[in-house]
């Protein structure tokens, strides 16, 4: 997907089977060329993600927009549609069944179908704009032991995420060792990642991107740290 530059449309293509980009009222398996996505024309964009045959995108003033195919085993969503929470969303990470959202103050939601027991609360999030009685239940991931959380991502079934500290955490799915924490064990409540040589160095910045069995940390240090 690609945001248009001058008016703030949002283009797509590529595969579509699942109506992920949005460019079609009924179902297209694939496009060659971009066509504007649906819906979305008069609605500033400030992220977008797109994993797992679905879409989803956080607006300027909070919102949440999905598309494609539907969380729990719903019916395929073809345009865009809003998820309202009263939650002030910045960020939002998809994997293949579930979705992590993140609120300007620091909180971690997650949607979806997840394999793994994770800590968490719930609240309801009614879809609007087009939408039947269908309502998507966001749960609140807990166990951050007061921390704010900075940043998200998703993999295919695993979670991660850094906190204000600098912090890095994750959980979900590990058989291929993608929670870093030197085995391959799945792990249902978020766990601290310790990186190499981290005691001598002084973290100011972290960045975690989450592919479908693996994950890249990105730590930015004081410049008076050594390696």
């Amino acid at each position: 997907m690609h945001i248009g530059d001058t008016e703030d449309l949002i283009y797509g293509f590529g595969s579509g089977k699942r109506g992920q980009l949005g460019i079609s009222d009924d179902k297209q398996k694939s496009v060659s060329a971009p066509q504007v996505t649906l819906g979305l024309e008069n609605v500033k964009i400030r992220i977008i993600a797109a994993n797992g045959d679905h879409s989803a995108a956080v607006s300027v003033n909070g919102h949440l927009y999905v598309w494609g195919r539907a969380f729990s085993g719903a019916s395929d969503v073809y345009r865009p549609r809003c998820v309202t929470a009263d939650l002030p969303l910045i960020q939002v990470a998809l994997g293949w069944n579930h979705a992590l959202v993140l609120t300007g103050d620091g909180e971690v939601y997650m949607l979806g179908r997840y394999n793994y027991n994770v800590p968490t609360s719930t609240q309801k999030a009614n879809l609007v704009k087009h939408i039947s009685e269908d309502e998507v239940v966001m749960q609140r991931i807990r166990d951050f032991d007061s921390r704010k959380v900075v940043q998200i991502g998703a993999g295919a079934e695993h979670s991660a995420l850094v906190t204000d500290d600098g912090s890095v955490v994750t959980w979900g799915w590990g058989e291929h060792g993608q929670l870093g924490l030197g085995d391959t064990n799945d792990q249902t409540s978020p766990q601290i990642v310790s990186l190499c040589n981290e005691q001598s160095k002084k973290p100011c910045v972290g960045r975690v991107y989450c592919g479908s069995g693996f994950t890249f940390v990105v730590r930015t240090y004081a410049a008076n740290s050594s390696f």
